[in-house]
């Protein structure tokens, strides 16, 4: 078997392994079946020639479920949708192979020109592992913040402050908020503290209109099928889109910021903060992205993988967290 083919069907056995972690047992056991076929030189080999060379980072195996649960929602599919629960299916496993690998013989070219896109998931749960980041800044400074978001996306998460965050120990937001996470956190961060945004910002390379069907869709592809509950946030989350609009700007990172912090802002807390967004940047840009953070002196708020998800505020440890944004335990908890 060649190497390339080893190297791929390893990835999606290893996404089927965090999917498992991460509580989707339908797309653990369909990426499993399809490292089998991939190995048996079946449908799936025939999808991702090509791709081999692609890093761990591209999310390869992400975006291949993502290729065909967009057929599925937009009715492509209406036969694997009954076992898909995004569109009210069972979540038959077994079932839902034999339709997801015949859907990849039958819709090549679509599959694959999807599967050309990037992983552009905007992951609605992490604004609750970033909120207490930004909770602390406004708590250290007495200032209303200006954020400004790189690998923006669609801008979700730059409207962290319309959502409604709920722990054992407090609560924050909107009480009527479309979006609320209710089972975000083990350890909550300090959430008695007000926040102000007066000013948002984001960026990307390849942003995502909210507002548009295609857009919207795009969105919900990149869900994992059978985990309703960021779903319903997700679409929590573009009702407000729609009612609160916001245009992420087309540059890339490092331009972005070096515009955007050239000049001294008095009367705010600047934070720069992103989430899962560095492994997608060569590292002529994490140079400058660094330099104009630095030589800003603004705040420096991430959620990126180390050992586990770290939340940092410039070089300090605040909290970690699971991939989407649950299982949140704060170590910073200063009154």
């Amino acid at each position: 078997m060649p190497e390339t083919t080893n190297g791929l069907a390893r990835g999606l056995r290893l996404q089927a392994a965090w999917c498992a972690a991460l509580e989707s047992p339908l797309y653990a056991s369909l990426l499993e079946s399809a490292a089998d076929d991939l190995e048996s030189g079946g449908p799936v080999a025939t999808i991702i020639e090509g791709f081999g060379e692609e890093p761990g980072s591209a999310a390869l195996a992400l975006r291949l479920m993502g290729s065909v649960h967009r057929l599925v929602l937009d009715d492509t599919l209406p036969d694997l949708a009954r076992h898909y629960p995004s569109t009210g299916g069972d979540g038959d496993d077994a079932a839902a192979w034999r339709l997801f690998r015949q859907a990849l013989i039958d819709y090549p070219s679509r599959i694959r020109d999807l599967l050309a896109g990037g992983c552009q998931t905007n992951e609605v749960g992490r604004s609750a592992a970033l909120l207490g980041g930004f909770l602390e800044v406004a708590h250290r400074t007495g200032l209303p913040l200006r954020i400004l978001e790189i690998g923006a996306s669609a801008g979700l998460n730059l409207r962290w402050d319309r959502y409604r965050y709920e722990s054992a120990e407090g609560s924050w937001g909107d009480p009527s908020s479309r979006v609320r996470f209710t089972h975000s956190y083990d350890i909550p961060p300090p959430m008695n503290r007000p926040a102000e945004v007066i000013e948002r910002k984001g960026c990307d390379l390849h942003p995502i209109d909210p507002n548009s069907e295609d857009g919207a869709l795009t969105l919900r592809s990149l869900i994992w099928a059978d985990q309703l509950g960021r779903m319903a946030q997700l679409d929590g989350a573009l009702e407000i889109a729609r009612d609160d609009p916001l245009e992420v700007e087309e540059i890339d990172a490092a331009s972005f910021l070096e515009r955007e912090l050239a000049r001294p802002r008095r009367g705010v807390a600047t934070v720069v903060f992103h989430s899962v967004f560095m492994q997608y940047v060569d590292e002529s840009s994490r140079q400058r992205i660094a330099t104009a953070i630095e030589e800003a002196r603004v705040f420096y708020l991430r959620m990126e993988p180390a050992d586990t998800f770290e939340i940092r505020l410039d070089g300090e440890l605040l909290g970690t967290c699971h991939a989407h944004g649950t299982h949140v335990r704060w170590v910073v908890n200063e009154q």
